[in-house]
């Protein structure tokens, strides 16, 4: 038998349960015993928005054309890319880029430092201006450039100036340029011109 420094009281005696001898407790208070459980929940509901922020802010599939699937611009070192020869694009019509215009090109409007939603908004007036295959996306990291910009490759030249005036960017920011895959990249710098 231990020998305890104090003498034994009625906590000492004790029936035939299971119970620690000498145990003093106060009793806890409904909050002490009910916090552990709410902050547990309230870290799993941020992570939980967190998540859903995350994927729903990165998605870069149009939900009308899943089948869409277009990437980056090429990288070219940082460099603004060098304009195409200089053409009267005004108002007379007269040099207007060979071609048709395309409204089934796959055309990805970027928000390089634009206001939030500014890619949704110019998606949004390219659709109603009849093209079909438009997806808004962020640019990824900085495009170098300084204002906003229709990047086109191939035979796409009178596609990319009819964009360029549906979002009334001028025609001389119209520049063909390495697309990784697809046919038209817009660069949104700050808001586009209004229409």
């Amino acid at each position: 038998m231990v020998n305890y420094q104090f003498s034994r009281d009625e906590f000492d005696n004790y029936d035939s349960r299971p119970t620690p001898v000498g145990v003093h407790r106060a009793p806890r208070s409904r909050w002490s015993r009910l916090w552990p459980f709410l902050l547990v929940a309230a870290l799993f509901a941020s992570v939980g928005v967190l998540g859903i922020w995350s994927l729903t802010r990165h998605q870069t599939i149009d939900d009308a054309n899943p089948d869409v699937n277009v990437t980056e611009p090429v990288d070219n070192g940082g460099e603004e890319p060098t304009e195409p020869p200089a053409t009267d694009n005004g108002n007379d019509g007269e040099d207007e880029p060979a071609g048709e215009v395309n409204h089934d090109a796959n055309i990805r409007v970027l928000n390089d430092t634009g206001p939030s939603g500014e890619a949704g908004r110019g998606r949004d007036r390219l659709t109603a201006a009849g093209f079909t295959h438009v997806v808004a996306d962020n640019f990824p990291g900085d495009s170098g450039l300084t204002s906003h910009a229709v990047w086109f490759q191939g035979e796409n030249e009178a596609t990319a100036v009819a964009v360029a005036a549906a979002l009334g960017i001028p025609a001389d920011r119209v520049i063909e340029h390495a697309v990784a895959q697809g046919d038209i990249a817009v660069i949104v710098r700050g808001a586009l011109p209004a229409h």
